[in-house]
């Protein structure tokens, strides 16, 4: 499997509806109520907004699993914390490692309890599989789809100040056990992480 190949047939889906947002997305903002104009290019949302609305498009039996109207970003993590990791349940499967985690797939984390943010959280998409970082263990960057306000590492973001839909570098740490304790939100120029515990999910349906 390669480094830009789904896992799932949901997750291809994934992959292909964020490509097709790349190119047609002109103007992007973030604010936590989606407000999107496809025929403009106009789309303005926060990270689960914009989960919510490529599942609906992908994955909508994963999207129903958190049985919310509007699920927030710490939705999405307990949906994931909720799946088995040897099959799928009601459109989720949980990833054992993050090395396990392929384009398409979803990370979500509740709100660091040393952040001063008043969102839940935050949940992206991967957009390649996630490589170790020489000279740092246990660290892992990768390219992540999201929406927020701050730009990441390389991010596509960088020239816009009202953030929104957009491409960057992040980083997990991850214990001797596997588990993800913690995000560096500037990918491999990261200078203070914040710690949480850090979950992967694959939608199938």
């Amino acid at each position: 499997m390669s480094a830009t190949q789904s896992a799932s047939r949901a997750g291809g889906r994934v992959v292909k509806l964020m490509n097709k947002l790349k190119r047609s997305v002109k103007v992007t903002k973030y604010q936590h109520w989606n407000t999107i104009k496809r025929r403009t290019g106009y789309y303005a949302w926060d990270c689960s907004g914009m989960a919510m609305w490529i599942l609906r498009r992908t994955a909508p039996r994963a999207l129903r699993a958190m049985k919310k109207r509007r699920p927030q970003a710490v939705d999405f993590y307990k949906a994931i914390v909720r799946s088995p990791t040897k099959r799928a349940r009601r459109g989720w499967r949980q990833l054992k490692h993050i090395s396990h985690a392929r384009p398409g797939d979803v990370f979500a984390f509740p709100r660091s309890p040393v952040s001063r943010s008043k969102t839940t959280g935050h949940v992206g998409f991967f957009v390649e599989k996630p490589w170790p970082v020489p000279g740092l263990k246990g660290a892992w960057a990768a390219r992540i789809l999201d929406a927020t306000r701050i730009p990441h590492q390389d991010d596509t973001r960088k020239d816009n100040p009202d953030g929104g839909f957009g491409f960057g570098t992040f980083m997990f740490l991850v214990d001797d056990k596997g588990k993800t304790y913690g995000y560096g939100w500037h990918g491999t120029n990261t200078r203070g992480y914040l710690p949480t515990h850090v979950v992967y999910g694959r939608v199938t349906h």
